[in-house]
């Protein structure tokens, strides 16, 4: 790994990220369809949060932006709503959930570095 990737990566995403998303407000309402697509609101305000967050981290606001719908995406392709919101709260204490969420946005992050 390049010494710009180790540093995003070590800097970007400290666990209180994902808790923050998790336990910082985030309302959602039901979630209806078999596609896992997580309702606006909840999509808007991850979004959101996460763009804030990369940009505060050091990445460039379309760099976050890109990064942030890549680990939406991710997210919603592999966990409901619920199982991503328990996810995020199991990874409080549980490395192996921790880790989960983590390898998310290290592959988009790796995309993101290896596309310039």
């Amino acid at each position: 790994m390049n010494n710009k990737f180790t540093s995003l990566l070590i800097v970007f995403f400290p666990l209180s990220f994902f808790f923050a998303l998790a336990t910082e407000g985030i309302k959602a309402v039901a979630q209806t369809n078999t596609a896992n697509r997580y309702p606006p609101e909840y999509v808007r305000e991850y979004m959101e949060d996460c763009v804030k967050e990369s940009m505060a981290e050091g990445l460039p606001e379309e760099e976050a932006k890109t990064l942030c719908t890549c680990t939406l995406n991710r997210f919603q392709q592999q966990y409901t709503l619920d199982e991503f919101k328990k996810l995020t709260e199991a990874s409080k204490t549980d490395q192996t959930a921790a880790d989960a969420l983590i390898t998310v946005g290290e592959s988009c992050l790796e995309e993101i570095l290896y596309e310039q």
